[in-house]
């Protein structure tokens, strides 16, 4: 496992921001690995680093991943939850060769050199040992095509195993898999669950189900179907359907009451040095989801599928161009200069939608818990640090805003608050508030038109004329009891609450403006203007602090501390395009305060003299704390008040998500170095020598707020776009003299690159999936060519374009709209020659 200065001396600051290599793991790294494989919102399965199928949350069993005191969870940090195999699965090949028979399980206990890449939504395996004359390869996933929520939300998992053949001989080879029946599992009575063989047109499946039973079973929670399948037409060549011990590939005797277990398979004949691939696919159909106070709860999946069978059958008549189209992502997102466990570390936590801390409910509605089965009610004031899913699957996010937030059954109350856990807790939080309506602006923008804007915007500006009421002196800063992520009310004027109030009111100006309403956006700019007006009152020559209510002295408050959030605002701001919140100059000097505060290279030493709070940054590991007090005038003592123990641990804490936000807004204002020992710093504190890098903790497993990670990709990126207005634009913060990589828009993804020289400069927009329209294109160009003249070609033929700098950024015309089919290219480009 490779390290990083925290001193950030030039090579090793120029080691993290070079692309390097991939990352393979192997030993004992194998059995830490947990990668979610399943569709999103449709349950969670692992693979593991070895290859096989673990933690099977598909059964509607709601747990709690953080069911331990708030104060006395530092051992499930240091000491992570083994990966469980709840029940009986697996792989295995049988072949003879070299005058032996092999019959080995494809995980750790058949074969001794394995490594893993994982690379999400792809987990790759491969097999070797000395003594075996074939090598395996298996490629695990479910589809996941950006912006395509149906395909990319099956109940299955395709395995592709191919076979080489590295003998001198023929051979024929035999691969198996079986899978226990565990429809019912929880039910007392286990003898109705059966299997059948089924055989269709391109798929061979054995059916988990169960037989004749009682109606109440039908109400159960894991009643429902599972199977396996061998997809392709040639159907399967072997099948045992009830048997208890997988003979051949046994490695203990199973329990009594497990069973019954079916296994299918199929033999390949490799010529010497051929390789085959054989797919197997997982399915599951368990729609009896309950949660309390959610009427509509229940697997959306299940309006499309009636069984684990018909979820097969599409898929198997699918597959391959779902695969091909799956791979085409995985290759768009790591064809780039940026550093690959950067790719790793800020799009891996996508993967959260394919865990039990999301669900997708027959209406539409996306839902989520903070972690697995911890905090539920889809949490404002945790859910607005997270990007990844606006970017990649803005339809869920859409869903989210109407069902949810803006729901007035569930989320939205008559004065125009928002209840921060919707159905579950009706008080509102004043950060979630703004990052509402901030989601909101963003949801609208990752739209082909103005439709969403148009059926939620009353409702969003009911939320924003409520936040302003919170302002009841006039004076640009909120003031009066503010409830926040830190799950307390703190009082006075709290620089990161006022400037996440100025951003809401810049995105109200926009979106106001939009929908037509001159004088309420108006009004809005008013106010924004006053905010930021204001805000530097708070900063106190080295960053932004909170004014304390010096008639709530008791309350919890950071008070004069460096706190990580402080402006929150203006990282906000720049991932919606908006003007600025916090005035430029003082922004860069309150990040360099984090940076030199905040900043601990080993959080152990740091936390043995301050010991309250979790842990999430253990002996050794560097991390950016949540708050240090610099100055004389305010500790943690006075900080605390006589709020909860807990709450004012928080102080004490390293925590990804909020790392995430600052390392995102470094990038934005030109502190590249800081931002990336932020993100390497998480990274290695999830390397699977120590814990699983696919399970990022705060408030329980898959913590939602760690997708504020892909926040740090679009920094990188320079990314923004207005999907109505046909915008794109891009000014890369890493190596921008050649510079590639992903983007989604609305309705399609592909690649951005741009290359310049002291003469030339040429940037491309490659779409590879989906469609694109483009009026504007917007890039920030080397000085000396922002007044050049440049050229465009769109399909191989010129065109015509205007451009206009406004000093930083140059936004380029294109008239007509140019639209993009799959393959089309757009080429601007400049010489000074």
């Amino acid at each position: 496992m490779q390290s990083f200065s925290s001193t950030l001396s030039p090579q090793a600051a120029e080691n993290l921001l070079e692309r390097g290599l991939p990352e393979f793991f192997e030993g004992d790294e194998l059995l830490r690995i947990g990668m979610p494989v399943g569709g999103i919102c449709a349950g969670q399965v692992y693979l593991r680093g070895d290859g096989k199928l673990c933690h099977w949350d598909i059964f509607n069993r709601v747990y709690n991943s953080y069911d331990y005191p708030l104060s006395c969870d530092k051992s499930h940090y240091q000491n992570p939850q083994p990966l469980k195999t709840p029940l009986e699965q697996g792989f295995g090949a049988e072949f003879f060769a070299n005058g032996k028979t092999f019959a080995l399980r494809l995980d750790q206990s058949g074969f001794s050199g394995i490594q893993f890449r994982g690379e999400y939504p792809i987990g790759t395996v491969f097999y070797q040992r000395p003594d075996c004359p074939v090598r395996f390869t298996l490629e695990a996933f479910s589809p996941f095509i950006p912006l395509d929520e149906e395909n990319s939300s099956l109940p299955a998992i395709l395995l592709n195993y191919t076979v080489t053949n590295d003998s001198a001989v023929v051979l024929d080879v035999t691969l198996k898999g079986w899978l226990e029946n565990a429809v019912c599992a929880d039910h007392a009575d286990r003898s109705q669950r059966q299997n059948r063989l089924i055989n269709g047109k391109e798929l061979t499946f054995m059916e988990c189900a169960t037989g004749t039973v009682p109606t109440e079973w039908r109400e159960h929670r894991d009643f429902g179907t599972m199977g396996l399948a061998l997809l392709g037409s040639e159907p399967a060549d072997t099948s045992d359907l009830d048997w208890r011990v997988p003979a051949d590939f046994a490695t203990e005797a199973l329990p009594a009451e497990k069973g019954p277990i079916g296994m299918i398979g199929k033999t390949v004949r490799l010529e010497p040095g051929e390789s085959r691939t054989v797919t197997f696919a997982v399915t599951w159909h368990f729609a009896n989801l309950r949660l309390d106070k959610i009427p509509t709860a229940g697997r959306h999946y299940a309006t499309r599928f009636d069984s684990a069978q018909t979820a097969a059958i599409y898929l198997a008549e699918r597959h391959a161009r779902l695969a091909q189209e799956t791979r085409l992502w995985r290759e768009t997102w790591y064809d780039s200069t940026l550093p690959y466990w950067f790719l790793d570390r800020t799009f891996l936590n996508i993967s959260t939608l394919a865990t039990a801390t999301v669900y997708r409910f027959p209406n539409g509605r996306f839902y989520g818990w903070e972690g697995v089965g911890s905090c539920a009610g889809t949490c404002t004031h945790v859910w607005q640090y997270a990007h990844s899913v606006a970017r990649l699957f803005p339809e869920l996010e859409r869903a989210a805003r109407l069902l949810g937030e803006y729901e007035p059954s569930a989320g939205l109350n008559a004065d125009g608050s928002i209840g921060f856990r919707a159905e579950l807790y009706r008080g509102s939080a004043v950060d979630g508030q703004a990052g509402t309506i901030l989601r909101v602006y963003r949801e609208h923008q990752m739209s082909a038109d103005d439709t969403f804007l148009r059926e939620i915007w009353a409702r969003v500006r009911q939320s924003l004329e409520f936040l302003i009421s919170r302002d009841s002196d006039g004076d640009g800063l909120l003031d009066g009891p503010q409830h926040n992520t830190l799950d307390a009310a703190w009082h006075g004027q709290i620089a990161w609450l006022c400037g996440l109030y100025g951003a809401a009111l810049r995105a109200g100006v926009e979106m106001a403006r939009e929908m037509g309403e001159t004088e309420f956006a108006d009004h809005c700019q008013q106010l924004a203007e006053q905010n930021y007006a204001a805000l530097p009152s708070l900063f106190n020559g080295e960053y932004f602090i909170n004014r304390v209510d010096a008639q709530q002295l008791d309350a919890i408050n950071s008070g004069t501390g460096c706190a990580i959030d402080q402006v929150f605002g203006q990282s906000w701001a720049f991932q919606v395009g908006l003007e600025r919140i916090f005035p430029e100059d003082l922004t860069r000097q309150a990040l360099q305060a984090i940076w030199k505060y905040n900043f601990i290279p080993d959080a152990g030493a740091y936390r043995e003299s301050h010991p309250e709070g979790r842990w999430y940054a253990a002996d050794g590991e560097p991390g950016l704390l949540m708050c240090f007090f610099a100055r004389p005038d305010w500790n943690y003592e006075q900080a605390a008040g006589k709020g909860p123990a807990w709450a004012a641990g928080y102080f004490n804490e390293f925590m990804n998500g909020f790392e995430y936000q600052v390392a995102g807004h470094m990038l934005w204002e030109g502190m590249p170095l800081e931002a990336m020992t932020l993100v390497r710093a998480v990274h290695e504190r999830y390397h699977p020598a120590k814990r699983n890098p696919w399970n990022e903790f705060e408030c329980g497993d898959h913590y939602a707020r760690s997708m504020a990670s892909h926040g740090v990709f679009l920094a990188a990126c320079g990314y923004e776009t207005h999907g109505p207005k046909k915008h794109l634009g891009f000014a890369p913060r890493i190596h921008p003299e050649n510079f590639r990589a992903a983007f989604t828009a609305a309705e399609g993804w592909g690649s951005f690159s741009q290359n310049h020289s002291e003469e030339t400069f040429r940037a491309e927009v490659e779409l590879k999936w989906g469609r694109l329209s483009l009026r504007t294109l917007s890039l920030e160009l080397p000085s000396d060519f922002s007044r050049k003249p440049f050229t465009a070609q769109f399909k191989n033929q010129e065109i015509e374009l205007e451009a206009k700098s406004d000093g930083k950024r140059t936004l380029f015309y294109f008239s007509p709209d140019l639209t993009f089919q799959r393959g089309d290219k757009l080429i601007v480009e400049s010489t000074l020659v």
